[in-house]
């Protein structure tokens, strides 16, 4: 049977259109047309009442929420965390843990793989942020896990786990190549995180298919010098560098709104994603002043985000989707703007043909939301 979605006013590809209906059939899209055609007398009609409809939102990096974060390796923390972002409006999910030891990472894997299917939201895959990073970039990440590139460990769990390993972050003055060279052989996306790398270094790892820059402006490098002469760190490479993504922590504090408009002005919304960076506590109430982290890396809840205990900076973002819209809207960023860096781009980032975009051929995947940007109930079935 044939679904057609009428009165909603869409929000795809950087644009709102209005005055469309979609059609659906065995959850994809079939047409777009114009709101004056003729509705199949067979046809399941469904009113958004004028509601906006946008692609599925995608977080490519996620900790957890709702009490919960992915590291801790159990059924109960992956599908409570996931499910709590679903209902802020994610639909795709990439579950993240930081930089720790190989035994807790393979129990991360095995649950994630169990379970996966179970959430309220697509999980492609796991993203590993860590363990080989930069010491002098570890900000919230433990510096008892990080270490450069073992080749052992990486060779074993891309052989157990890599058709459910999606992403794996490093810093790339840290890797010889033979790392990047792994990933690549198994369709893993390198991404640039925790790293001091200069211009260089991030040149030649994304002629070798680094093409990703995580969490900028977070623990990434910038300009330095070297008897006088200046050098590009990751920050100004990213922008110089046309071909390279970045993400963007846009909780309203990594970020402030003038930041985000020159990160949005400098790159465009065709090459910079949206993501929470969420850890345990996001989703969560009354919060404020409460303590987490580990031994070596405690953190604090404060002023609507985790800081590191001695406040030098901060430890993760305590952010859902929906909250990513309303701050960036806020900053300034058009809306359909911002539709698109949590839809369109994140999804050609991590090679999701079929999703992000409201177009035939596209799957039915879609987040409902008001003029308010509060989330609304998802279309059932898609």
């Amino acid at each position: 049977m044939v679904s057609i979605i009428k009165n909603a006013r869409i929000v795809s590809d950087g644009k709102l259109l209005e005055n469309q209906w979609i059609a659906v059939k065995d959850g994809m899209i079939e047409a777009l047309l114009p709101a004056s055609s003729p509705i199949p007398g067979d046809a399941q009609i469904i009113d958004l009442k004028g509601n906006y409809l946008s692609p599925g939102w995608i977080d490519l990096h996620c900790h957890g929420a709702g009490g919960h974060e992915f590291i801790d390796g159990t059924r109960e923390a992956i599908l409570s965390a996931c499910n709590l972002h679903a209902a802020h409006g994610t639909r795709i999910l990439y579950p993240t843990v930081s930089a720790t030891d190989i035994p807790t990472i393979e129990k991360f894997l095995i649950a994630l793989d169990a379970c996966r299917q179970d959430a309220d939201l697509i999980i492609p895959g796991a993203h590993l942020e860590g363990p080989y990073l930069a010491p002098e970039m570890c900000g919230g990440q433990d510096p008892q896990y990080i270490t450069a590139p073992v080749e052992a460990d990486y060779q074993a769990l891309i052989a157990r786990f890599g058709d459910l390993i999606t992403r794996w972050d490093y810093a790339p003055e840290r890797d010889d190549g033979r790392f990047q060279d792994a990933l690549n052989a198994h369709g893993i996306l390198g991404a640039i995180a925790h790293s001091a790398a200069e211009y260089d270094v991030v040149k030649r790892a994304l002629e070798n298919g680094c093409h990703l820059v995580t969490h900028l402006y977070s623990c990434t490098s910038t300009i330095t010098r070297h008897q006088g002469f200046r050098h590009l760190g990751i920050i100004e490479s990213a922008y110089l560098l046309d071909d390279m993504y970045v993400e963007a922590i846009a909780d309203g504090c990594h970020l402030p709104a003038e930041l985000m408009q020159l990160i949005v002005k400098g790159k465009g919304m065709e090459k910079v994603c949206l993501i929470t960076d969420a850890i345990r506590h996001a989703g969560l109430t009354k919060i404020t002043g409460q303590a987490g982290g580990t031994d070596s890396v405690p953190y604090i809840i404060e002023d609507g985000v985790a800081k590191l205990a001695d406040r030098s900076a901060f430890a993760g973002s305590i952010a859902t989707t929906d909250v990513l819209l309303k701050r960036t809207c806020k900053a300034g960023i058009p809306m359909p703007q911002v539709i698109r860096m949590m839809t369109k781009t994140p999804a050609e980032v991590m090679g999701l043909q079929e999703y992000g975009s409201i177009a035939p051929g596209y799957r039915a995947c879609f987040t409902v939301f008001d003029e308010n940007l509060d989330v609304q109930p998802n279309i059932p079935g898609m």
